[in-house]
């Protein structure tokens, strides 16, 4: 698993990075998104019914963020350095920077992660 020394320690960043996402949505009104975990995946539900997910993909070791909406979607490894979640295609994007990026500009929220 890249960036990860055990199985357990990617449960372990990828429970905190969940947890961290579904916390923010604590404080927004459920009228404008909700936001749930299940089974290892936190799925943001919109009004108008389009869905943001993200997933954990445990046998490599990496976050899957996808708008299906969209058609966009998003892999991320671990930065155990930075301790963040970078896309897997070598462009810097980093994952709460690119999550906060898209609430904003497809729901005008702004959801402090």
């Amino acid at each position: 698993m890249k960036g990860f020394q055990s199985e357990s320690e990617y449960r372990s960043v990828m429970k905190e990075t969940l947890d961290r996402v579904e916390s923010a949505f604590d404080r927004i009104d459920p009228d404008l998104a909700e936001c749930n975990v299940q089974f290892g995946a936190l799925t943001i539900l919109f009004p108008n019914g389009s869905r943001c997910i993200l997933s954990s993909q445990p046998s490599v070791g990496q976050l899957w963020m996808a708008v299906a909406a969209k058609g966009i979607a998003f892999h991320f490894d671990y930065d155990p350095a930075a301790r963040v979640w970078r896309d897997d295609k070598g462009q810097g994007i980093e994952l709460f920077a690119h999550l906060r990026t898209f609430l904003q500009e497809s729901t005008g929220l702004n959801v402090p992660l």
